[in-house]
């Protein structure tokens, strides 16, 4: 499945899928990224997802952090054999910038952390 302004790939040796956006993208990108995401995941039995957001500086809209939150987010319970965590990659600039996605752990079954160091993400996901 092809996202405009992201790549993808699939690390065996790491047991990850790592996505990098590689540039601002829209909302419809976003989401349509999500899902690609989420289906080479599928495609590869992971859970493990390394989410590469540094060259994305933008802030959200209000509605896909909603999406995000209440569709895509819950649909990720019980689709890999132990529960879905996610690492978040940030540049310092976003890391200041509040998180307006929230997501319960609860209706999610997954673990999200935020990260500005690539090898303290890979340790996380790797824990």
């Amino acid at each position: 499945m092809f996202a405009p302004g992201l790549t993808l790939a699939y690390r065996p040796d790491l047991g990850l899928v790592i996505a990098r956006w590689q540039r601002e993208v829209t909302p419809a990108e976003l989401q349509s990224g999500y899902l690609a995401i989420r289906a080479a995941a599928d495609e590869a039995r992971c859970g493990q997802w390394l989410l590469d957001l540094r060259r994305r500086e933008d802030v959200i809209e209000p509605a896909v952090n909603t999406w995000f939150g209440r569709e895509f987010a819950p649909a990720l319970r019980g689709r890999y054999e132990r529960a879905a965590r996610l690492a978040f990659l940030v540049s310092p600039l976003r890391a200041q910038q509040p998180v307006a996605a929230m997501v319960s752990a609860a209706d999610a079954d997954c673990q999200l952390a935020t990260f500005m160091d690539e090898a303290a993400a890979y340790e996380w996901l790797a824990s």
